[in-house]
């Protein structure tokens, strides 16, 4: 295992465990999403585009509520493309800070997500590229009873170059179902 990837998966639990701790101290209920169904682009200078479509586990998230209108959500999110006898899978973990506009503890209304991920690419053939990114997603949230909500969201991350890869621009749309458990 590489050394990124070690402390990666590092920073992602060291993320878990402070919100966790969070979510412990305030009692409140922790909103557990499933992505449903989601469309994403990436683009990059020099590399071939990968446009995806996931069904059914797009993505998995908890949030974490420290106040009404603010949550702490680690993601992770994963994708395999296969064509003509080459493949393609995707890793990202990610932590995003939903910004609620209606102070109901994220459970309808509009929000603004900065985010920041680490992503990982393998291919058939190629040596795995690692990522960090940070981006923004758009959404809102309706409420389908006292305990779920429909999760929809429009989202861009700009991945930072390094010597394993070209920076890079990704759009997505997701959608999600959204769970309140205590």
């Amino acid at each position: 295992m590489s050394r990124k990837l070690i402390a990666s998966i590092v920073l992602a639990a060291a993320a878990l465990a402070v919100t966790t701790r969070t979510a412990q101290a305030q009692g409140k209920a922790v909103e557990l999403t499933a992505g449903v169904l989601g469309f994403e682009s990436i683009s990059c200078s020099g590399c071939s585009s990968l446009t995806t479509i996931t069904t059914g586990g797009a993505y998995v998230a908890a949030g974490f509520y420290s106040n009404p209108g603010l949550a702490f959500e680690p993601s992770l999110a994963t994708s395999y493309a296969s064509s003509s006898g080459s493949s393609v899978t995707t890793v990202r973990l990610g932590l995003g800070v939903p910004i609620y506009f209606a102070k109901d503890w994220g459970r309808s209304g509009w929000y603004l997500t900065p985010a920041v991920s680490w992503q990982s690419y393998s291919c058939t053939g190629c040596q795995s590229e690692n990522q960090f990114a940070a981006g923004a997603a758009l959404g809102v949230k309706v409420p389908l009873n006292a305990n779920g909500a429909l999760r929809i969201q429009a989202s861009y991350e700009y991945g930072f170059s390094n010597s394993d890869v070209e920076s890079s621009s990704m759009v997505g749309i997701a959608l999600g179902l959204s769970v309140f458990v205590k």
